[in-house]
């Protein structure tokens, strides 16, 4: 054990420990060595405003008064304050004689190690969470395989029940007239299902269906009287979710009698999902409606309504930074995505182009779209979006993978970072010169890892505007076989720019050129382009 005056080895030691019981024991260890016992460390509870007994050494847990040391305001011999930063960590309470340099050296180490380990043990719990939720939607994206409509609602019961671990379960779909029917059971019977009411007498299944709307009661709701009771089911929490896909709520799974509670991030896990299961539903039945005839045409309709939900409704501004965008698919399907939200005042907006045409790519897409929207709203880094999104889609084991693009931008300043996974160059015209920004790792999918590093920080001049496309445009090829290439897709955005068209009249003379490039020939892959344009820095709230 290092002497009093050694501290570097009294660093060495405390550096040492292993989470926070860790430091516990290494603790014990130094001030039994500095004959500093009986002694008491106390934490700060910054939102309470006070201290609470984190550990006692060489005593009973418990046994001191709690201290109350006041801003600027001597503290009583043997009572040391932890600080980080000028910040009040704690405070270490040791026999007044025992107070001496190597306690005092103790003291201004233990604040920051304090901070340093709960920060690492947040971030471990934290990491922890993320790999198991990544788990439970690799799990949901696999109900897309399934296209068997019963199979698919026991899938559904089993995935859902492994990702909240309740005890019971069931999977609800509508009849003819929109009653609901119980197709998967676990530990609750059909009439235990039919029998749970809200307290006005409407069934909770049925409210679910006709609203869409989640449903969450906890045991001390139940024991409120927020359901009727039910005989001979003791319930200390439910969960309702609808199955909705395109706007239309297509079943209800209920969850009861969790093994901790149905807290907010429970109900989140359980919200995203139900989501892809609901996605599944929908592929599901559409492939029984295929099998039971006029098949192709409307399952192809009813997927391209699917994809079309997953496109952004309108032309968005924020600012002076103006988005516009739009998908032109080349089959009834395509395997091309776009999309643009705001998280933190910034904007975020991603391209892709899937491998493959129809129905195959068109999935693919929508299990994308799940994961990406997850994490551009969640704020996570351009990278590590991409490394969930490449997790996600390797597992799914389809065949497939997909070039990205992702793009932040502040439209208060224009500083813009982006990241690009084996997608074709961004065009960005700079002051009236083209640039490109050239892909920054592989396609994603294709492997297990990867690094997708991000450009920038680059900044946008006033004026400036930015293109995100598919190669739909680059390859196109008239009636020769001749390509239309990067220079005249540029030309043609460049003089569109100096003749001062907003981006959504550049995105229409572009596609017209690219038309009259092809003539009577036939587009052979899907056209989807984001045209951003800033007009300068602002001082608008966005």
């Amino acid at each position: 054990m290092p002497a009093a005056d050694d501290l570097a080895s009294l660093a060495d030691t405390l550096l040492d420990a292993e989470g926070s019981r860790g430091l516990v024991e290494r603790l014990d260890e130094v001030l039994t060595t500095l004959e500093a016992l009986p002694a008491a460390l106390w934490l700060a509870d910054a939102n309470a405003h006070t201290l609470y007994q984190g550990a006692t050494f060489g005593q009973a847990r418990g046994a001191p008064d709690e201290p109350q040391p006041a801003p600027g305001a001597e503290l009583p011999p043997g009572d040391l304050a932890l600080y980080r930063r000028g910040e009040l960590v704690g405070l270490l309470r040791v026999p007044p004689a025992a107070v001496g340099p190597g306690l005092v050296r103790l003291a201004a180490m233990l604040g920051p190690l304090i901070v340093h380990l709960h920060r690492f043990e947040l971030a471990q719990r934290e990491l922890g969470h993320a790999q198991e939720l990544n788990t439970h939607l690799l799990a949901a994206g696999d109900l897309l395989r399934h296209v068997e409509l019963d199979v698919l609602l026991v899938k559904v019961l089993e995935t859902v029940l492994g990702a909240l671990q309740a005890q019971v379960a069931a999977v609800i779909t509508p009849d003819e007239r929109r009653r609901p029917v119980a197709r998967v059971t676990w530990g609750l019977r059909e009439d235990h299902v039919a029998a749970l009411r809200l307290a006005d007498g409407f069934g909770v299944a049925e409210a679910v269906l006709e609203d869409g709307k989640v449903r969450n009661f906890t045991a001390a709701d139940i024991a409120a009287g927020a359901l009727l009771p039910l005989p001979g089911v003791r319930l200390t929490g439910l969960l309702a979710l609808p199955l909705s896909s395109r706007g239309v709520v297509m079943g209800v799974v209920l969850l009861a009698n969790p093994q901790g509670r149905f807290g907010v991030p429970e109900q989140r896990l359980a919200e995203t999902v139900c989501s892809l299961a609901a996605i599944a539903l929908d592929n599901a039945v559409l492939v029984k409606n295929m099998v039971e005839g006029e098949r192709l045409r409307q399952e192809l309709d009813l997927a391209r309504g699917v994809q079309a939900g997953m496109f952004p409704g309108s032309d968005l501004t924020v600012g002076t930074l103006v988005l516009a965008g739009g998908a032109r698919p080349c089959s009834e399907t395509g395997g091309d995505y776009y999309t643009w939200l705001t998280c933190d005042g910034r904007v975020r907006t991603m391209i892709s182009d899937v491998s493959g045409h129809g129905l195959g790519a068109a999935l693919y897409t929508t299990m994308a779209h799940v994961l990406a929207q997850q994490q551009l709203r969640s704020g996570a880094g351009l990278e590590a979006a991409v490394k969930v999104l490449n997790d996600g889609l390797f597992h799914a084991h389809s065949g497939r993978f997909m070039t990205a693009a992702l793009v932040d931008i502040d439209p208060a300043t224009g500083a813009m970072n982006y990241t690009s996974a084996g997608h074709n160059p961004l065009l960005w015209i700079n002051q009236g010169e083209v640039r490109w920004l050239d892909s920054s790792g592989m396609p994603i999918g294709v492997m297990d890892e990867g690094t997708w590093p991000e450009g920038g920080p680059l900044q946008l001049a006033p004026g400036d505007l930015l293109m995100l496309y598919t190669d739909g445009f680059t390859e196109a090829v008239d009636a020769t076989s001749d390509a239309w290439g990067d220079d005249r897709f540029a030309a043609t955005v460049l003089a569109a720019w100096r003749s001062g068209s907003n981006p959504a009249e550049i995105s229409t003379l572009v596609h017209a050129a690219v038309d009259a490039w092809v003539g009577s020939s036939t587009h052979l892959d899907d056209l989807t382009m984001v045209v951003m344009h800033w007009a300068g820095p602002s001082t608008m709230p966005v």
